[in-house]
This record gives C-alpha cells, structure tokens and sequence, in this order.
C-alpha cells in the first residue's frame, strides 16, 4: 500500500471522528469512564451548585436529571404547582454554555440531561413511602416521594440538592437521625429496602450564603447568579412573592 492510499484512509478516519464528535452530544458524555455521579436538577439556586461543584470542584463525571411532570399535586389545575418548566429548560441551557465556556474541561464530564416526563405506576412503592409518615396528612403527594421512587427504581444513588425543608418537621427527624456523613456527601444509612435508600443529600444543614461563599472560592458564582427559582413567573420574570423567591440569596 503507498502513501498516497494511507494518507488518504487516515484523513477519512480524522473527518469521520471530527463529524462524530462535532454532531452526537452523545459521544462527549462518554469520554470519561468512570461512573457519573446522578444528580436531580432542576436549573435551580441548590441543584446548579451541587452539579458546579461535582464538575469543577472535585471534577467527577455528573448524570443530571430532570424530572418534568407535576410533583405536587394530583391536579394541575391546584393554585400551588409550580408554573415555571421552560424557565427551568431555558436557565438549564445556559448555564450549560456558560459552564463549558468558562471551565471546557467539564463538558466531557457532564452527561446529557436524563428527562422524565411521565409518573411511574408503582403502587407497592407508593405504598412503602407513605407508611413511613414523614409529612402531614393533607400533602397526599410530595416531591421526595417522586424522586425517591425514581432513583429506587434507577438503583442508583442520586443527589437531591434542596435546602428548602422545614426544621420542624418528621422529614428533618428521618434525615438527622439516619444520615451517614462520606467524603462529600451525605447519604441514608438505612436498609435497602427502605423507599428512600438511593437519595442522597449533600447539601444538608448548608444555607444559600454557605453555597454562594463556596461558589466564590473556586470562581463560579456568576453561574450560580443565572440559575432559575420562581415558582409562578409573570412574562419569564421572577414574581417575588413565591417561597423560592422569597428564599434565593444574591450571589453577586
């Protein structure tokens, strides 16, 4: 074979590989072997600083997830489920351009973003979760009952990046006594059976200030501030009036 043919050969294969990456968002997520760290996100104010901080901190592979449909409530139509999904996708987008123009060796360690747009119908979950009586009555559907079942049936653990509970509450009890501090994270240190296993909490007992100090020491606090919170947007500005405007800290 002369040089001219193995020229040739070599400059389709660099083409080819050129096209392949320029074209699958796909490919890049796989450039890093190693088992991504799951986290649930939201474009939110909690959940952008846990991915920041996976990424540029400690600089391990990240698996979002976005989960799409209403979490709240059984009704769509009931005044308190939240009104700000493309908010979310749109906050999404750009703090993923931002983030890999500022640091572009984090674009190879995040996945694309796992979306599920539907509830799944596990009624033996649903009945594990409720029995262990961590909210009030009259929340007949919660969030974390979601996710939990989300990531049991993943079986993978993931991380849940909301500060936003309530002191006073079972919910709290369950965490403080069950929690087993690891290197970076918090995780359930319960049985396998137990319908909360694979969600983990690495922000617990840290304030919107501890992040935004955090994000300042290592330079991305500037992603943090395009982050997403409004749970009812009036014309995709913040209303100021809802729980997630009134607890968002500035973090200019």
């Amino acid at each position: 074979m002369n040089i001219y043919i193995i020229s040739l050969i070599l400059s389709i294969l660099i083409i080819t590989k050129y096209f392949l990456i320029k074209n699958r968002e796909d490919y890049i997520n796989y450039l890093d072997p190693r088992e991504p760290e799951y986290v649930f996100w939201t474009g939110g104010y909690d959940s952008t600083f846990r991915i920041c901080e996976l990424l540029i901190i400690y600089r391990l592979p990240v698996q979002p997830i976005y989960v799409s449909y209403n979490l709240d409530s059984a009704k769509k139509s009931d005044k308190w489920v939240r009104k700000n999904r493309e908010e979310e996708y749109e906050a999404m987008e750009k703090i993923k351009d931002k983030l890999f123009y500022r640091f572009p060796f984090t674009r190879p360690l995040l996945h694309k973003t796992i979306v599920i747009n539907n509830d799944i119908q596990y009624p033996e979950y649903d009945y594990k979760f409720k029995k262990m009586n961590l909210w009030p009555k009259k929340r007949r559907i919660h969030q974390y009952g979601h996710l939990g079942k989300i990531s049991y049936l993943l079986n993978k653990h993931v991380d849940c990046g909301v500060l936003g509970i309530h002191q006073n509450s079972n919910f709290v009890s369950f965490l403080e006594n069950n929690l087993l501090k690891t290197y970076n994270n918090y995780l359930l240190d319960v049985n396998t059976s137990n319908p909360l296993y694979y969600m983990r909490f690495p922000l617990f007992n840290k304030t919107k200030k501890d992040l935004c100090d955090i994000s300042k020491q290592h330079n991305f606090n500037d992603i943090i501030k395009i982050s997403w919170s409004c749970w009812f947007p009036l014309n995709k500005t913040p209303c100021g009036k809802c729980p997630m405007c009134k607890e968002r800290f500035d973090c200019s």
